[in-house]
Parts: C-alpha cells; sequence; structure tokens
C-alpha cells in the first residue's frame, strides 16, 4: 500500500495515518463476544429470540445510529453507485484482508510499542505499555494489522505493520481509540474512523443480526473530497464518480431481502444491515467495492473458518452476488 495522501478535514487530527487492509491468513483467537440485547420475532405459534451481538462505540456513534426514515439522496447518487457496483459483487474480506481482533485481560502481557514511522507526530503507543495477549498474530502481508481491545481500559489499540521486535513489539504506526467513543479519530483508517468500527463480527454472523453500519473500500475513493463524519482521506481518484471517504450508503430499504431468490444467510444479513444502518467508506482498496469483516478463529489456508461456511460465504473474497449491490444510494450526509 502506498503512504497515505493526509487530507485533513479537521483541526483536531495533526498526524498523517495510513489505511489498514490486509491480515493474518492464519487463524486469529478472536473475542468471545457477549449479547447485550435480543430480537424477538414471532412466525405462527413460534416465537424465536435472536441475541444481538455486543457492539463497541457509543449508542450516538454514526456506526450505531441507523438511517433517518427519509435521507436526503446525494444529486450524484446514481453515477457514484453505478461505477462502485459496476462488478455486481461485494467482496467480503474474510481472510487475507479480513481484520484479526484480540481481547486483552488485566493478566494480559504489556510491551512497550515504539513506531518506526518518525515524520508522523508523536508514536499513538508511546505513553505506556500496550497489553499484546502472548497468541497474538498480525498480518503477515505488508500491512500488519492487528487490533488489540481492552475492555478493563476502555480502549482500542490498531496497528498497522505490527512486528516482533525482540522480545516486545514494534509497529509502523496505528491509532488508539476510545471503546465508548464515536469510533473515528487516529490514523489506523484512510478516513480516520477505527480500524474495529463496521467490521462484521464472526458473532454477528452466526447469530444472523449485524447491529451496527458496516465499512467499504473502493478503488473509486475521491481524491480530495472528504465527508463527515470522517477526518482525512486516502483516496486517489479525480473521476467525476468517485466517492468520498465518509460517504454513507444504503441498500433501498423497501427490497424484500427474504425474498431474493438464492440468498445466503449471511449475505441476507448483510443486506439488513445495509438497510438499516447503511455502510461507510473508509479506505481506498483494489476492488470495485469490499466489505470488512473479522477474521475467524478457524480461518486459514483451507477456507474462512465453519461460521462463515455455514452463512454461505465459502472462500475469502465471497462477492455476496445475491446482494443488490446496484440498489444502494449515496446519502448526502451520514445523519439527516
Amino acid at each position: 500500500m502506498s503512504k497515505l495522501v493526509a487530507l485533513v478535514a479537521s483541526a483536531a487530527i495533526a498526524l498523517a495515518g495510513v489505511a489498514l487492509d490486509r491480515v493474518d491468513p492464519h487463524p486469529a483467537v478472536t473475542m468471545v463476544q457477549t449479547a447485550t440485547m435480543t430480537t424477538t420475532t414471532t412466525t405462527g405459534t413460534t416465537t424465536a429470540t435472536t441475541a444481538t451481538p455486543w457492539r463497541p462505540f457509543a449508542a450516538t456513534s454514526p456506526f450505531n445510529v441507523p438511517v433517518v426514515g427519509a435521507p436526503a439522496i446525494d444529486p450524484n447518487s446514481a453515477a457514484m453507485v453505478a461505477r462502485v457496483s459496476r462488478a455486481g459483487l461485494g467482496y467480503a474480506n474474510l481472510v487475507e484482508f479480513g481484520i484479526p481482533v484480540y481481547e486483552a485481560t488485566p493478566s494480559t502481557p504489556r510491551y512497550q510499542v515504539g513506531c518506526t514511522v518518525t515524520d508522523w507526530g508523536p508514536c499513538p503507543f508511546a505513553g505506556s505499555p500496550r497489553p499484546i495477549p502472548t497468541d497474538a498474530r498480525p498480518s503477515v502481508g505488508s500491512d500488519g494489522a492487528m487490533v488489540v481491545i481492552d475492555r478493563t481500559a476502555g480502549t482500542i489499540d490498531e496497528y498497522w505493520q505490527a512486528h516482533r521486535s525482540g522480545s516486545g513489539w514494534a509497529t509502523s504506526w496505528g491509532a488508539t481509540n476510545v471503546l465508548a467513543g464515536s469510533g473515528w479519530g487516529g490514523g489506523s483508517t484512510g478516513a480516520g474512523a477505527s480500524r474495529l468500527a463496521g467490521v462484521v463480527r464472526v458473532a454477528e454472523m452466526q447469530a444472523g443480526v449485524i447491529p451496527h453500519a458496516l465499512v467499504l473500500q473502493s478503488d473509486t475513493v475521491c481524491a480530495i473530497t472528504v465527508r463527515p463524519p470522517a477526518l482525512k482521506t486516502d483516496g486517489d481518484s479525480t473521476r467525476s464518480d468517485c466517492i468520498p471517504e465518509g460517504a454513507r450508503l444504503q441498500l433501498d430499504p423497501t427490497i424484500d431481502v427474504a425474498a431474493i431468490p438464492g440468498i445466503t444467510p449471511g449475505e441476507a444479513a448483510v443486506a439488513r444491515a445495509l438497510q438499516v444502518y447503511g455502510a461507510y467508506l473508509i479506505d481506498r482498496g483494489g476492488a470495485s467495492l469490499s466489505v470488512s469483516f473479522e477474521v475467524a478463529p478457524d480461518a486459514g489456508a483451507a477456507g474462512p473458518g465453519s461460521v462463515y461456511t455455514q452463512a454461505g460465504f465459502g472462500w475469502d473474497y465471497y462477492g455476496m452476488p445475491n446482494v443488490p449491490w446496484s440498489q444502494l444510494r449515496v446519502l448526502q450526509a451520514w445523519n439527516r
């Protein structure tokens, strides 16, 4: 990945960041999520209760607030959607480009983590030793992505090009975000979103419920334009149909997802989340459109893991062809 072109849209952000795209294709240990909400559905005489997995960030976070009932649509929405949906696919980044997520406990080892990039400002991890589980494994690819949640401290450490250094750890760059915050801040993604925010979790796929907005990457990200809540961009496109980072996209909510022929359980969960919460474009990527997922603990060369396989995602980069991507719409603003 090329060095991030930091176009800062907020005076509060003084540091350039880098987009994280790749993750370890080998198995990763993921955090156990705790159900805190339930959704009850009644069909005939049978009542089924589905646990809604735990989600990070405040209830008022742009990732956790549903799309308003009648949002204003971007005047250029049709052209932008035609561009990003031209393949008819939204690639599920399940393994190589998935996000490995670890959870720290009070007994997790702590390390001083230094940043090898020194011209972007003070290292975000310089303040105190950071918790990193002994079995943590960053991406083996060039991005070396790794996310560590510390619920006791209420923080999320987000690493770019993390690697072991002697008996400790080092990283090129990253960010520390607040678990109860907005989900925006720092330089761990192109748009300044938390690297954890919007990622489809394994537990959510298992429950069939994604209770938050998703995050997207595209090869047609605007080079200069930034749209709140994004803080910056790593886009490089000057096309008239480019989409600015921070843009919120929503799937047409009038579509009957359950009636789509051949739709898999995983695709249905993604489509419903896109209708209720939408998705934010947060990174420049190599595909027309891709969606971030957590790496499953049993993912590897043989496939993305049993939960994803059972949800109908048989391989990494599964294109989710039964989601009607061409019926997305770009909202004029995330909150109206």
